[in-house]
């Protein structure tokens, strides 16, 4: 993986992973995310448990610059400033959500060459309460057609009918990540599915 990723491609998908397409991300939870993917390329030199911060930011300032196309907005945390600029913090430009459509593909399939055993089974860990689901099982045998409730779709990905919305929508991308790690598309299909279903409970709207 290390001559087929650099090391922007790794931190604009992590930006896009942690939700970073719609809201701004720190860049401490970008490193610690990127060192828990690829921890070989993101930690210290001597001290190898410790992730490097420093190789995130300066593969985000490369991705801020112009004849990089602009791919990010933002900034250090520490920059005084005003507004939301205060708050510091990191998001994928217009230009970068475009380039992470192009993108995407290639570097998940490098991701997915690099990761370790340690990793896929930390990923079969997170997937296995949605995989022996009453939810799944009747999404697998009828398909679209399923009758899946919200209370079945929420114990599904762990959640309750009273859980946030925010939180239920990262366990939906987290779920929807380890998919893609262990080439799960039967859960991949059916995540975009509840996505669909329950779409106004998953952003916040009033119960269907």
């Amino acid at each position: 993986m290390n001559k087929q990723l650099r090391n922007i491609d790794i931190v604009l998908y992590v930006l896009y992973l942690l939700g970073g397409w719609q809201e701004r991300i720190h860049t401490e939870d970008i490193a610690i995310k990127c060192f828990e993917l690829v921890p070989s390329k993101f930690s210290w030199v001597k001290y190898r448990q410790y992730p490097d911060i420093m190789t995130v930011w300066y593969a985000l300032g490369d991705a801020e610059k112009k004849k990089y196309g602009a791919l990010v907005v933002g900034g250090s945390e520490r920059k005084k400033g005003s507004g939301k600029d205060k708050f510091g913090g990191w998001r994928l430009s217009d230009n970068g959500v475009r380039w992470l459509n192009e993108n995407k593909f290639r570097i998940e399939r490098a991701m997915q060459i690099a990761i370790a055993p340690n990793d896929r089974l930390f990923e079969n860990r997170r997937i296995k309460s949605l995989i022996q689901s009453k939810a799944l099982k009747e999404y697998l045998k009828e398909g679209e057609s399923a009758n899946i409730s919200l209370a079945e779709f929420a114990e599904s990905i762990v959640c309750t009918v009273n859980t946030k919305p925010k939180i239920m929508s990262e366990r939906l991308d987290q779920l929807y990540t380890a998919a893609n790690i262990l080439n799960q598309d039967n859960i991949k299909h059916y995540l975009d599915f509840c996505r669909k279903k329950f779409a106004k409970q998953i952003t916040g709207g009033i119960d269907a």
